[in-house]
């Protein structure tokens, strides 16, 4: 214990002078790491040193380190023959107390910080408190959350009866909370129509054991992945492309480990996702669907801390490291662990993630594949300053990973041979964000990013002699600006201004018959914004904003509009109205089935004028819910229109499938939920409606149901909660997606599958059912330990995603059923200290 002793007094010193400020700590975990360097002991009333802290400095011998002690605390020390110290308290001390009350309603503040050279202690109930000085001049600080930090001299506390102390709220303009525990725990819903999660006081969710973010969205009415991966999320009925997914204001352009089955994003590293379906803020382009913000910590953690944890897909480690008092660190990193251990759990995702592949099929090789490898990492690295409470600064970087190779085998002449084909697919981000709180009414924030992707594919045809090398490419740099500036405590007014340059490059080599194709394209976009929050009742808020971007390569000025406006009345109701127009210049489209070993089939691309068209949409929404008794019960019908989409970015595996062309698609739909919590058990169930169909000029038919068109899906969950144990059921079930049969009495006309009208029949109707449960509990002192066990698809049903027909090498007819997870169960053990 001595030597643990002596390591943590050596850490303390090492971050304090690493951060060039020392965080103080308890005087008597100080003397007890001073008998570890000394062979003396101390003797005191416990009761007297309480309160009091002290900056951990170290010394050559104890005379030094008594001197140390008498002059940074109010206590005398007086060694005794048997090397023992006797403390006491120094004589003629300030005696201070106060009352302390909150300048609205003269609320007293129980729990407020009062902080002082040195002690540091809380108000109680009823926001009184105790101090000692050694001089009248000495200063007491006093600190809460959402209020001013007042700063007040020994001196004046010196009253009978306690001084009464009056704090102010600090000058903020916040959108509160609509809805607080909407239908989970750690889910709200904003005023101004966006949802958000917390993690940090979050639920667990039937099936899922750890916070997978992408995959927690998707228990959010009106979100939905029709594949079951969290890389092809759909919002209202629109593909994953017209998605802004951001990490901490940088742009992604990869979200999914496994290519594309859970997310690529540390769930213990994110604090906070924001959700906008509609009614965005005009400070955000792109996203025609809508926008998925990931934030992580925004303030320096002053607690040193790590965690690690594995289940039985991978592992992860964590760590947080102060940087002294106006600063941390913090790294984080996660490693498939199927390289150490091929577990159920991570079979069960290889066949669904890599089936109708090169991979799992010969693609007219004489043998097999073989030999498979395959890994996906990840790690982020974050620094958090506040060199003064003014400046906040933040350095972020992440990269993401997943790494396949296998064997292509052929036998040729009698001799077996084999060649290696592999696909890597990553994302490396970096982003800088400084905040400057100039005054109590304005500040002013700049952010600047860098975001690459990469995905590149070799696939050898042994048989053909061939090589295909393809790759996408996408580089992109950004800069942000935005000043808020609080008019008065009713309206604040947002300004500002963003740039980003976004070049995507397409390239494929091969090499028997030689062919060589690049096409690299660059977008120049210059944007400003400008927004009004206002809020002339308590009851009523409106955020009206506009955005005005200018497309370089097309000389084009697009003006977008954003609403959102909500109103309480008679106490429990709330209506909202929400509005926008937004536009995008990037898009996924697919050329061919089997690009990228058919794996991850889409590459990102730019708008082309006269080719592929600038995406836009609009969107209007209007909703009503009443919030009472623990029961919550919610309605939001909607509209939008998507133009600008291309005919390879919908991915048809029909008679569209090589069409190159674009047109639209609207949907007309209705988000519902019913909610009821109890003291530990709480129940949701929801059910949304979209009439999803597009409209291509040039098709036969031209209009015709979309290939997400899911028309009906339902969610029911419960959760039960009991101290820290939590176990959480459900279903999810939605309407089959719509696919296109053959024409029973001719399936193959002119050499080609002839096909029935487009989209005209659907797949069965998916059902999963999900279970999960997790336990925490402490291990040691400061140690805290959590394990969980989810099944996903518990009843093991047979769910198809995707089915449709293609000719095979023989110009035999197959038909192709793409299924989604079976009964996959998962592990999961954590700990930090």
């Amino acid at each position: 214990m001595t030597q643990i002793k002596k390591i943590v007094f050596l850490l303390l010193l090492i971050l304090g002078h690493f951060g060039n400020a020392q965080e103080k700590i308890p005087i008597r975990e100080y003397l007890l790491l001073v008998e570890t360097d000394f062979p003396y002991n101390f003797s005191f009333k416990d009761e007297d040193l309480k309160t009091h802290i002290i900056a951990p400095n170290r010394f050559e011998d104890i005379d030094a380190t008594l001197a140390y002690l008498r002059q940074n605390s109010l206590f005398q020390f007086e060694v005794l023959n048997d090397k023992t110290v006797a403390i006491s308290k120094k004589p003629e001390l300030i005696k201070g107390c106060g009352q302390v009350f909150s300048s609205e309603g003269s609320i007293p503040l129980d729990n407020l910080v009062v902080t002082s050279r040195y002690q540091q202690l809380f108000t109680d109930s009823e926001g009184r408190f105790d101090v000692l000085a050694a001089t009248s001049e000495d200063t007491i600080t006093l600190t809460y959350q959402g209020y001013e930090e007042t700063v007040i001299s020994a001196d004046s506390l010196q009253n009978n009866p306690c001084t009464s102390i009056t704090v102010e709220p600090k000058v903020e303009y916040l959108s509160t909370v609509t809805l607080s525990n909407y239908f989970a725990k750690g889910i709200s819903k904003e005023t101004n129509g966006s949802l958000s999660v917390n993690y940090d006081d979050f639920d667990i969710l039937p099936g899922l054991i750890e916070p997978d973010v992408l995959l927690t969205l998707q228990a959010l009415p009106g979100i939905q992945s029709v594949n079951e991966r969290v890389s092809f999320i759909n919002i209202r009925g629109g593909t994953n492309d017209q998605n802004l997914i951001l990490w901490d204001g940088i742009k992604m352009y990869q979200n999914g480990h496994f290519f594309g089955l859970i997310s690529a994003f540390n769930p213990f590293l994110t604090q906070e996702v924001t959700v906008f379906k509609n009614g965005t803020p005009a400070a955000y382009g792109d996203g025609v669907s809508g926008i998925i913000s990931m934030a992580s910590a925004r303030e320096p953690d002053p607690e040193f801390s790590v965690g690690a944890g594995i289940n039985l897909l991978s592992a992860d480690l964590f760590a947080n490291v102060p940087l002294g008092k106006k600063g941390s660190f913090q790294i984080s990193g996660r490693k498939s662990i199927n390289n150490v251990v091929e577990t159920p759990t991570y079979s069960s995702y290889f066949d669904q993630a890599f089936q109708n592949t090169e991979l799992t099929s010969s693609g007219g090789n004489a043998l097999p594949n073989s030999n498979d490898d395959f890994s996906f990492f990840d790690t982020s690295l974050r620094v958090l300053l506040e060199p003064t409470e003014k400046d906040h600064l933040r350095l972020n970087f992440i990269f993401l990973a997943n790494d396949l190779e296998f064997l292509e085998n052929a036998e040729i002449d009698n001799n077996e041979q084999s060649l290696k084909s592999d696909l890597i697919q990553n994302n490396l981000s970096a982003g800088l964000y400084y905040k400057r709180q100039w005054n109590q009414r304005w500040s002013t924030d700049l952010q600047l990013y860098g975001t690459t992707y990469k995905l590149q594919a070799l696939n050898q045809n042994i048989l053909n002699n061939q090589a295909l090398l393809q790759e996408n490419d996408v580089l992109e740099s950004g800069v942000k600006f935005n000043s808020s500036y609080l008019i008065s405590e009713k309206l604040m007014g947002n300004l500002g201004y963003q740039w980003n340059e976004t070049g995507i490059t397409n390239f494929e080599r091969i090499n028997n018959p030689f062919f060589e194709r690049t096409d690299k394209q660059v977008i120049r976009t210059n944007s400003l914004f400008a927004e009004a929050n206002y809020r002339p009742f308590e009851a009523t808020y409106i955020n009206l904003g506009v955005r005005a971007n200018h497309i370089g390569k097309f000389n084009e000025i697009l003006v977008e509009p954003r609403l959102s406006v909500s109103h309480r009345f008679l106490e429990y109701f709330t209506v909202e109205l929400l509005g926008e127009l937004k536009s995008q210049t990037t898009s996924q489209i697919i050329d061919f089935q089997n690009d990228f070993l058919g794996v991850e089939n889409r590459r990102w691309v730019l708008s082309k004028p006269d080719e592929i068209p600038i995406v836009k949409g609009r969107q209007l929404s209007a909703g009503i819910s009443v919030n009472r008794k623990g029961w919550l019960v919610s309605a939001e019908p909607y509209i939008k229109k998507v133009t600008g989409i291309t005919s390879q970015s919908q991915g048809f595996q029909n008679q569209f499938e090589n069409e190159r062309t674009h047109g639209s698609y609207t949907v007309l739909g209705v988000d519902l939920l019913v909610n009821k919590r109890f003291k530990k058990i709480n129940t949701w169930l929801s059910y949304s409606y979209a009439e999803n169909d597009y409209d291509f000029d040039t098709f036969v038919p031209s209009e015709f149901h979309n290939n997400i068109d899911i028309r009906h899906t339902v969610t029911y969950g419960v959760n039960y909660s009991f101290n820290d144990f939590n176990i959480s059921g459900g279903f999810n079930w939605h309407s089959g997606k719509p696919t296109t049969l053959l024409v029973a009495d001719e399936p193959i006309a002119n050499g080609q599958l002839n096909f029935e009208a487009p989209n005209a029949s659907n797949i069965k109707d998916y059902l999963r059912v999900d279970l999960s449960g997790t336990y925490k509990f402490n291990v040691g002192k400061n140690t805290r330990a959590f394990v969980g066990m989810s099944i996903w698809n518990v009843l093991d049903t047979e769910n198809i995603v995707n089915h449709f027909f293609r000719l095979n090498a023989d110009g035999e007819i197959e038909e192709i059923d793409e299924f989604a997870l079976g009964f996959t169960p998962n592990l999961s053990f954590r700990i930090t200290f």
